[in-house]
C-alpha cells in the first residue's frame, strides 16, 4: 500500500469513528458499528441493517486509478504472485497493473444489474461487495440467471459454476461451486437487504419479491441460509470484507456475524439480535472457528499454500458434506480406499498406503477423498469425480455412477473400536480385504471396516478425536453457546431444549 493510499484509508477510518485496521476488525469495534441492531428481530432487523450495509462511497466503474479494477487489486489479489482470485472457474489470471483490467476478465455483477435496470448512477452498480473479477466466458454463460440449485447442467466445471435448470425457479439458473456457495450466499443476502428498496424486474422477481420483508423469496432465503451454514466464512472472505470496508466505508455484516441470516430469515427470527454478544468473525473472537491463513495474505478458500497439501483428521462421528478418507488399519499399516478408475462402472477399489501423525494424514491430492451428504436418516457418498458410490445388492463389488437413479443410500454407524460400519443394506458393508489389498462391499465379516478421516484446514490442529454420547449429541472439546452468544458450558447432555452452537455449527437439544 502506498503512503498516499494509507493516508486515505486512515482518513476513512477517522470519518467512520471506528477502529478499522487494514486487515482486521476487533469485536468491540464491530459491535460499535452494529450497535443500532441491538434488540431488533426479523423484519425490524432487516430494516435496521439497510443503512449499515449501504456504501458511504463507491469507486468509479472500470479501469484507472480510483476505479473498480484498482479496487480489485486490493480486494482480489494474491500478494505473493499477483494472481487474481477467480471464483467462477479454474482459469488462472494475473494482475499486471494496479489500475488496469485483466485481459480475458470482466467486472461481474454477481447480483445481476439487469434485475433493477443497471443504471450506473445507482450505488448497486458499483458496489464492490457484489462485484467480482470473472472470466469473460463465465460472465457470459452466467448471464442474468437466478442463483439456485441446478439440475440438468449444460455447462459445468468440477468445483466451480454449473449452468442448467433451477430447482426452485424452474428456468435457467446458475449454481456456484461448493467452495464458494457461502461466499455468494452472503453476497446475495447483503444485496437483498442493502438494495431491497430497488424495483426488481421479471427476472429479478424470481429471487426478490419487491416487498420490504422478506425481500428474498422464501426458497431463496432458505437456500442461501443453508449454503452459508455449509460453506463457512474463511480468511479470504474476511480479508475481502475488511478491504472493501476501507474503500466503501461499510461492511457486509453477514460475513462479520455468520449467523445473522438466521435472525433475519431463519430459525432465530423470534430472537432479538445483540451485536455485543453474538458470535462473530472478528479478529479477537475465537468462538467461530476461523479457517484459512493470515488475512494479510489471503489464499483460495480451503486450499493450503504449501504445495497443495491437504489435511485429514481422525474422527468418530460424521459431519455431513465433509470430505473423508476411508482408511483401514491393517496391523498398523494404513490403507486408504482409492478413487475407482477402472473401465467398468464397478469393481474392487484399490488401496493406497498412507501415514498418520497425531491422527492426521497429509496428502498432495484430493482424488481419494469422498464426500458424505446426509439424506434423511441415510447418507449419499460421492467421489472426487462427483459420481455416486453405491452397491447393487448382490455382488461384492462397489459401483459408481453419475446417474440419479443409482444414488446409493448408506447407513453409517460408528463402532466401539473407532471404525465405521458403512452399509448399503443390512448385510453388505464396505470392508478392506487384507488378502487382495482392495475394498469391496461384503455381506459378512470378510475384511476390515474403515476409520474415517475428515478434511480440515491446514491451520486447524486436531486436539482430540470427537466423541459421541449416548443421546446422540456430539460431545467435543469446543464450548457451547446459545444463539445469542452466551457460553453455557461443554456438556450437551445437561442443556435445556433449544438451539445451540458448538464449534461454529448449530445443533438442537430436544
Amino acid at each position: 500500500m502506498t503512503k498516499q493510499n494509507y493516508l486515505l484509508s486512515a482518513l476513512t477510518v477517522l470519518f467512520l469513528g471506528i477502529a478499522f485496521q487494514a486487515n482486521a476488525i476487533d469485536r468491540q469495534s464491530l459491535a460499535k458499528y452494529a450497535a443500532s441492531l441491538k434488540g431488533k428481530k426479523c423484519a425490524s432487523l432487516k430494516t435496521a441493517l439497510q443503512p449499515l450495509l449501504k456504501p458511504k462511497k463507491t469507486l468509479a466503474y472500470g479501469s484507472g486509478e480510483g476505479h473498480t479494477w484498482s479496487g480489485f487489486y486490493k480486494t482480489d489479489r494474491n500478494p505473493k504472485n499477483n494472481e487474481c482470485y477467480n471464483r467462477y472457474s479454474s482459469e488462472k489470471f494475473f494482475f499486471t497493473s494496479s489500475t488496469s483490467s485483466i485481459s480475458g476478465m470482466n467486472i461481474e455483477h454477481s447480483f445481476p444489474k439487469s434485475w433493477w435496470g443497471g443504471a450506473k448512477n445507482v450505488a448497486a452498480y458499483k458496489d464492490l461487495y457484489h462485484l467480482y473479477p470473472s472470466p469473460s466466458t463465465g460472465n457470459s454463460d452466467k448471464s442474468n440467471y437466478p442463483m439456485d440449485e441446478v439440475t440438468n447442467a449444460s455447462i459445468e466445471e468440477e468445483g466451480y459454476d454449473k449452468i442448467g435448470t433451477g430447482k426452485n425457479v424452474n428456468s435457467r439458473a446458475w449454481e456456484p461451486g461448493d467452495r464458494f456457495k457461502g461466499d455468494f450466499a452472503r453476497t446475495y443476502m447483503y444485496m437483498a437487504v442493502a438494495y431491497g428498496d430497488l424495483t426488481f424486474s421479471e427476472d429479478g422477481q424470481k429471487t426478490m419479491n419487491n416487498e420490504a420483508y422478506p425481500g428474498l423469496k422464501p426458497w431463496a432465503s432458505a437456500l442461501y441460509c443453508k449454503w452459508s451454514s455449509a460453506d463457512r466464512v474463511d480468511s479470504l472472505e474476511r480479508a475481502r470484507n475488511n478491504a472493501v470496508a476501507l474503500i466503501e466505508g461499510n461492511r457486509n455484516l453477514f460475513i462479520d456475524y455468520p449467523y445473522l441470516d438466521e435472525y433475519v430469515w431463519g430459525d432465530s427470527v423470534d430472537v432479538a439480535f445483540d451485536p455485543t454478544t453474538s458470535i462473530s468473525t472478528a479478529s479477537d473472537d475465537d468462538r467461530y472457528l476461523q479457517g484459512g491463513s493470515n488475512p494479510d495474505e489471503p489464499t483460495t478458500p480451503d486450499v493450503p499454500v504449501d504445495d497443495d497439501v491437504y489435511y485429514f483428521a481422525l474422527v468418530n462421528h460424521v459431519e455431513p458434506e465433509g470430505q473423508y478418507l476411508f482408511v483401514a488399519d491393517n496391523n498398523g499399516s494404513l490403507k486408504a480406499m482409492k478413487l475407482w478408475s477402472g473401465s467398468k462402472a464397478y469393481g474392487y477399489f484399490e488401496a493406497d498406503d498412507v501415514t498418520a501423525s497425531n491422527d492426521t494424514i497429509k496428502l498432495s491430492s484430493l482424488d481419494n477423498a469422498y464426500t458424505i451428504v446426509a439424506d434423511g436418516t441415510v447418507y449419499k457418498i460421492t467421489d472426487s469425480k462427483n459420481r455416486y458410490v453405491w452397491h447393487d445388492g448382490t455382488f461384492k463389488t462397489i459401483s459408481v455412477s453419475a446417474a440419479g437413479s443409482s444414488k446409493g443410500s448408506w447407513t453409517i454407524t460408528p463402532n466401539a473400536d473407532g471404525t465405521f460400519r458403512i452399509a448399503f443394506t443390512d448385510n453388505y458393508y464396505i470392508q478392506y480385504s487384507t488378502k487382495f489389498n482392495s475394498y469391496g462391499c461384503y455381506p459378512d465379516v470378510q475384511g476390515l471396516m474403515p476409520k474415517l478421516f475428515v478434511r480440515v484446514n491446514k491451520n486447524v490442529t486436531p486436539t482430540a478425536i470427537v466423541s459421541v454420547v449416548d443421546n446422540g449429541l456430539r460431545q467435543c472439546n469446543g464450548n457451547i453457546y446459545t444463539v445469542e452468544g452466551r457460553l453455557v458450558g461443554k456438556d450437551a447432555s445437561v442443556l435445556a431444549p433449544g438451539l445451540y452452537i458448538r464449534d461454529g455449527k448449530k445443533f438442537v437439544v430436544r
